[in-house]
């Protein structure tokens, strides 16, 4: 802007001091015209009347001898007779002419006084004339010539040569002064604050306008800040990783979980990360792709897309998403589903011979009691395979009944009785040992927990034999412990056991419906608890389990 004002006030500068120029040259030459133009009717006044108040005998004697001291030397002098002959003339004294069509004869002979300036082009001079009409017809012309004012401009080219750079300089220096004395209070002003300091009135509507707009700039940048607040907020608590470049393949956006799942620096290119760098490359040229990806023992979904606007790529992005659990939980269920249809195949499998049998009639009356007895223990077996089934896909679905004060010792105390006689067939001893520990839970979950874990330590001991149970509760723990010293567990497959179907017994001379165990485990998982196991084969085997005690007071219980 500076520069401009600067511009502009420079060339105001030089139009200005030529247009005086040429205004004082002209009205130099025209004041000098004016007094020459005076001079000469001074002249010419005087010397009519000498030569009015002189006789006709003395006439020709100052024609002769005095005209030239009436005179000056610079002025031409002519009589001019009526009949417009040239009498006399000072400057061509054999000249004989006939000036009677000059404008100012004409005048002079209608007026008395005449005057005309006529102009030379090719001496580029002009002549001024002033004539006088005499007493006796005749008319006296006074006439002087000097350079037109082309002529005395074109003399002036030198001078003027000199004046110009001066001109020009005081103009740049001035034009300099005045572009600064504009612009300094202009750059003064604070954009932010445009209304505190106002150098002229006339920018005050610009700055009230500028002032608007910086406050509605500044509300749509604190809006602009909250929702970036809000999108990092947001992108931060995402397990899914999320990568978007631009058109250019710039980076321009990365949130924590894409650079734990990709290794990613604070500042990276594509092709730090070799994969993620060709989802990207592809979706910039307007592919749409779905792959995975392992990392530290999880597996990620990868979905890479283009970002369009207008039909034109504006950028791509990468959606990383945890499948582990997904891809765990198709692998369970077809797990599950095979496990099920095998484990109900030998069950139903013996009913459906059992039943052929009977209905043949090829049974014989002693035998008939021993095939009912298959089809009731398979089916036995299979109902309860049913409820364990029900059972653990509530657990596993956190479909849990309301939560309420539970003692475990005396659900312990019920499983216990209900088991006795079971154990002491099997010549197991059966016993309990503890005093009262409240947890919060649902009662059929503790139930099951105690049910299975004291049926495996039953079946798979021999006799003579012992299984011990014990509840204590030390401050806000509650510590539920069952062992057994029966054919315990081998090293190798201690982690497997917990999973469903999954029996230790290969020759499955045990019966059970390989669910009790993982039944336990999603049971504890779901109370927020842990649960332990200590076992060598054929030395036995103690579950040990940790549940949060409920703050609940009460005396204590022996068995």
């Amino acid at each position: 802007m500076k520069k401009r004002i600067f511009r502009s006030i420079l060339s105001a500068c030089l139009v200005v001091l030529s247009a005086v120029v040429l205004t004082t040259v002209y009205s130099v030459y025209r004041a000098f015209l004016d007094e020459e133009v005076s001079r000469l009717q001074t002249e010419v006044a005087s010397m009519a009347r000498v030569l009015n108040d002189a006789g006709k005998g003395a006439e020709a004697r100052l024609i002769e001898e005095d005209i030239q001291i009436l005179s000056p030397t610079d002025i031409r002098v002519c009589l001019i007779e009526p009949d417009g002959s040239v009498y006399f003339d000072s400057l061509y004294p054999t000249r004989h002419a006939n000036h009677a069509d000059r404008q100012e004869i004409i005048e002079a002979h209608e007026d008395g006084v005449g005057f005309s300036v006529r102009y030379s082009d090719t001496l580029s001079t002009e002549t001024y004339n002033v004539a006088v009409l005499l007493k006796n017809g005749s008319v006296l012309r006074l006439s002087r010539t000097h350079a037109s004012l082309l002529s005395l401009f074109v003399r002036m080219i030198a001078p003027i040569a000199i004046l110009v750079p001066i001109l020009i300089g005081a103009s740049w220096v001035m034009a300099g002064l005045l572009s600064r004395h504009i612009v300094t209070p202009i750059n003064a002003i604070d954009p932010a604050k445009p209304l505190e300091n106002i150098p002229y009135e006339q920018l005050r509507p610009l700055l009230e306008r500028l002032d608007e707009n910086n406050k509605q700039i500044q509300s749509q940048m604190e809006q602009l800040e909250l929702r970036n607040r809000e999108f990092d907020a947001l992108s931060a608590s995402m397990e899914e990783g999320l990568v978007m470049v631009w058109n250019t393949g710039k980076p321009s956006f990365v949130n924590r979980a894409a650079r734990s799942i990709f290794d990613l620096e604070q500042k990276f290119s594509l092709h730090d990360n070799e994969q993620l760098g060709e989802l990207l490359e592809q979706a910039l040229g307007g592919a749409s792709l779905e792959t995975t990806r392992t990392v530290r023992g999880k597996t990620y979904s990868l979905l890479a897309q283009p970002i369009w606007k207008d039909k034109e790529i504006l950028g791509a992005m990468v959606l990383a998403q945890d499948v582990t659990e997904k891809l765990e939980a198709k692998r369970r269920r077809q797990e599950f589903t095979a496990n099920v249809t095998h484990e109900l195949k030998t069950p139903l499998h013996t009913i459906s011979s059992s039943a052929e049998l009977l209905s043949s009639g090829l049974v014989k009356a002693d035998d008939i009691p021993r095939f009912t007895g298959y089809i009731s223990k398979e089916a036995a077996r299979m109902s309860a395979m049913v409820s364990d089934i029900i059972h653990l896909s509530r657990l596993e679905n956190e479909e849990q009944p309301q939560s309420q004060a539970v003692d475990v010792y005396e659900i312990a105390r019920t499983e216990v009785e209900k088991m006795a006689q079971s154990a002491e067939v099997a010549g197991i001893e059966l016993s309990l040992k503890g005093s009262t520990a409240i947890v919060l839970a649902n009662p059929v979950d503790i139930q099951s927990v105690l049910k299975n874990l004291i049926e495996n330590a039953i079946r798979y001991n021999t006799a003579p034999g012992y299984v011990h149970v014990s509840v204590h509760q030390h401050n806000d723990k509650v510590r539920l412990m069952v062992e057994d010293d029966g054919v315990g567990i081998a090293p190798e497959l201690q982690e497997r056991i917990f999973e469903r179907f999954f029996t230790a017994d290969v020759s499955r001379t045990h019966c059970g419906t390989g669910l009790g165990l993982a039944i336990v485990r999603h049971a504890i998982d779901n109370l927020g608890g842990t649960i332990h196991l200590d076992s060598q084969p054929g030395k036995g085997t103690c579950f040990v389990i940790e549940l949060n005690a409920h703050d609940d007071e009460g005396s204590g219980k022996s068995f």
